[in-house]
């Protein structure tokens, strides 16, 4: 099935639940309504707005879809900003005054443009509601603009109309609505084609609407499907003609994955929440299936929340709906354990055959690109995310588990911000977790690059310290070997938890230079610049150039904690060394391949968090370094 069938599927399936708007409407961001009595008199205006002082945010319902603008001006039915409706628009006094002079004039054209297709969409209407709206619009002067009530806050938002003592909006009622389709019927019809999606002939839709709510995108909305140049014309067919989907079809794919991108609520603090949509760098992925149950599987699975959002706790559901989440909660728990869906959520209803779908957009200009799609029934879905935690899967774990896909992208961005997490990479990871083939090498190779460029960091946020060698990196490094062993391109497997007993020369230097650290703070105490600092990056790559140097003063650390805390956790120490070296030092590897420089890393972090958790550790080791195993807590 393609991306449009798939979407034009989920609307059919909403139309016939009640859940989708009628061809013609679509979401509107509405902030103000316009009160207008049945002479057309202007009566007050409704702040539409929800959240609280400057979170203030607009209304969102379903009214006649806006037109597609370019450049051409284009009127809005029954609402639009206030450019269209009333004449009015804020002016930037550091643009020229030629300029400014061609904008008024721009903006006269354009309030003339929203009358005119009233007049000539509602000439004939009885309708008081409807007569009342032309009525305005026949006596309205810009002039009257400061007059009115929100004047200031109302420039260039959505405007709707509301007949005085009604509730609903004007173009709500049902003269309205007939107006609509009876001017849509009057448009000239477009040429008819074999349309891609439903396989009938009908008529073809020359421009597709806009999608909105891809985070990058241009704000007016972006074409998932755009033929705007003569390069694009192909044997003759001009724009939507060159790909024929039917203007039907147009409206349902575009109506629900409009939907898909939506808020689905907010916060307490009035922050948007999306029920279908989580971001991974510079991609949306946008998911849904055939039951809702389902979704809420897929969005936990794929990382919960948006990457910006705060960890708070969500609201608490109805009392209808608890019992319904604690099974859900049950099932994810019990999938997170390893357990097989079609035996986690026997309980639950969910039905493992469940067609499940996931899409991934990117902002390309005014287009949206699709950097994956991918079908499959629930219980492959889940399966893949479980192999996916399986291969993630170290000792110790960081404190929540397993971590979201978005999380581990950010470990691979600079000063790990989020902005900066590497172009392609989200769509390439993503893929392989869900369609369950290798990571992609550059996964590996941009770990295994930032441990060795980065530096230790505070977490300005939270004041956690941010290590270059993260439990997170590791994982990834571990996930990525874990994968390669699996599929057959490396013959070793990768350990866990800590393996005293590798025979990979890698992992074990890296348990080296773990101990190496550990006795230079027992020696030296709390340093500005560690053996990590100074010599990770070389000892990982070009182990006989750097290791040779660090046994020898390792020798002189020793006569140090020999003076300091006695001869037993010296010899401890020499023990822990002559455990992990090489038999001579001529054996040590001129250089590592990316591969070994990912276990070396594992072998580091398996007997770092060995000293940590004072694991098999003499009590001597503790005092010798309580500076810096307080420095490591905080």
């Amino acid at each position: 099935m393609t991306v449009l069938e798939a979407l034009a599927t989920r609307y059919e399936r909403q139309v016939q639940a009640g859940q989708a708007p009628m061809p013609g409407f679509a979401p509107a961001q509405i902030s103000f309504t316009l009160v207008i009595g049945r002479d057309g008199s202007y009566v007050t205006t409704d702040d539409e707005r929800g959240g609280d002082g400057k979170k203030a945010r607009p209304r969102v319902i379903l009214a006649p879809a806006p037109p597609k603008r370019t450049v051409a001006i284009a009127s809005g039915a029954f609402w639009d900003k206030t450019s269209y409706v009333l004449g009015a628009t804020a002016v930037d006094p550091a643009i020229s005054v030629a300029k400014q002079a061609r904008n008024a004039e721009r903006l006269v054209k354009e309030h003339a443009a929203f009358r005119a297709r009233h007049e000539a969409m509602l000439g004939e209407t009885n309708d008081e509601g409807c007569l009342a709206l032309l009525a305005f619009l026949r006596e309205w002067s810009s002039d009257r603009f400061e007059a009115l009530r929100y004047a200031s806050e109302m420039l260039d938002q959505g405007i709707a109309f509301r007949l005085e003592g009604d509730r609903g909006f004007l173009h709500e009622r049902a003269a309205a609505r007939s107006a609509l389709l009876a001017e849509a019927a009057g448009v000239v019809a477009a040429a008819e084609a074999i349309c891609l999606v439903t396989g009938t002939s009908a008529p073809v839709a020359r421009l597709h609407p806009s999608i909105k709510g891809v985070p990058g995108a241009q704000s007016a909305g972006a074409a998932l499907v755009s033929f705007n140049l003569d390069a694009f014309t192909s044997y003759g067919h001009v724009q939507g003609a060159n790909a024929p989907v039917s203007e039907a079809a147009a409206f349902a794919y575009t109506t629900a994955l409009n939907g898909l991108l939506a808020p689905s609520g907010s916060d307490a603090a009035g922050k948007p929440r999306f029920a279908n949509r989580v971001r991974f760098g510079d991609i949306t992925t946008v998911f849904w299936a055939e039951h809702g149950s389902a979704e809420t599987l897929m969005r936990e699975m794929l990382g919960g929340r948006e990457e910006e959002e705060e960890e708070e706790p969500d609201a608490v559901p109805a009392a209808s709906e608890r019992t319904e989440a604690v099974k859900l909660r049950d099932v994810i728990g019990r999938l997170k354990d390893g357990v097989p869906l079609d035996e986690a959520g026997a309980g639950a209803g969910i039905d493992p055959g469940t067609r499940t779908y996931v899409l991934g957009l990117s902002p390309n200009a005014a287009r949206l690109s699709v950097r994956f799609w991918i079908e499959q029934e629930l219980a492959a879905f889940a399966r893949h995310f479980q192999q996916h935690w399986l291969d993630l899967e170290i000792q110790p774990r960081p404190p929540f588990w397993p971590p979201p896909a978005w999380a581990l992208l950010r470990e691979l961005a600079p000063q790990r911000k989020l902005e900066d997490i590497p172009p392609h990479l989200g769509g390439e990871v993503m893929r392989a977790i869900m369609n369950g083939t290798p990571y992609p090498r550059t996964l590996l190779a941009q770990t295994v690059m930032r441990i060795r460029a980065d530096r230790d960091q505070t977490d300005m946020r939270s004041g956690r310290t941010l290590e270059k060698v993260s439990t997170l990196r590791v994982a990834i490094l571990k996930a990525c070997l874990a994968r390669m062993y699996r599929n057959g391109q490396i013959r070793e497997d990768v350990p866990v938890s800590e393996d005293s007993k590798a025979s990979n020369v890698a992992y074990q230097l890296g348990r080296l230079f773990a101990v190496l650290e550990r006795l230079q703070g027992a020696a030296l105490g709390q340093r500005n610049a560690t053996v990590r600092d100074r010599f990770y990056a070389s000892a990982s790559a070009r182990p006989a150039l750097v290791f040779p140097s660090l046994i020898r003063n390792a020798r002189n650390h020793s006569k140090a904690v020999r003076v300091k805390a006695g001869a037993g956790l010296a010899e401890w120490f020499e023990n822990q060394i002559g455990d992990t070296l090489p038999s001579s030092v001529e054996s040590f590897p001129k250089t590592l391949p990316l591969e070994e420089q990912g276990r070396f890393a594992l072998g580091y972090y398996h007997r770092r968090e060995a000293f940590r958790r004072k694991k098999d550790t003499p009590p001597e080791l503790e005092a010798a370094t309580a500076d810096e195993s307080a420095a490591d807590e905080g």
